[in-house]
Formats: C-alpha cells, structure tokens, sequence
C-alpha cells in the first residue's frame, strides 16, 4: 500500500509540473498573440502614414508641374524675343 502512496505521490507532482509547463507555455501564447495584436495596430498606423504621406507627395507633383510650366512658358517668351530681336538685326543688316 505504502508504494502505491507514494507512485500515486510522484504522478502527481509529474501532472503538477505538467500543469505548471503548460500554464506557462500559455502564458507566453497569450503574451506572443498581444504582441502579434500589437504589430497589427502599428502596420495600420504605418499605413496610414504612408497615405498621408502619398497626399502630400502628390501636392507637391502638382506644385512642382505648375512651377516646372511656368519656367517653361517664361523660356519661351525669352527665345521668343532673342530670335525676334535677331531677326529685327538680321532685317537692318
């Protein structure tokens, strides 16, 4: 009788240790799934940065087309007139 005692003493202790291995192994499931929770929000907020960040980059597309526009159409009116002016001397000569 006194073996069984203590056989059923040491599978207890092996099913506590058990227990004891397993609540920690879902202690850092819990604890790796809230990471993974974590990450999500984070990539959702990079997201929405990098949405943001494509407007602005857009504007400035367009502010830059409209300068890039105006540079040209003033280049133009500068050859414009440097070719009338050497035609007008071409004309004299």
């Amino acid at each position: 009788m006194r073996m069984q005692e203590g056989r059923v003493y040491e599978r207890l202790e092996a099913l506590e240790r058990t227990t004891e291995r397993h609540g920690a192994l879902i202690m850092e499931l819990t604890r790796r799934m809230e990471a993974v929770e974590d990450m999500r929000s984070d990539l959702h907020r990079v997201e929405q940065a990098i949405v943001r960040l494509e407007g602005r980059l857009e504007a400035l597309m367009a502010r830059t087309s409209t300068w890039q526009t105006l540079v040209w159409a003033i280049l133009g009116l500068l050859l414009g007139g440097v070719i009338t002016a050497g035609f007008e001397l071409f004309k004299r000569g």
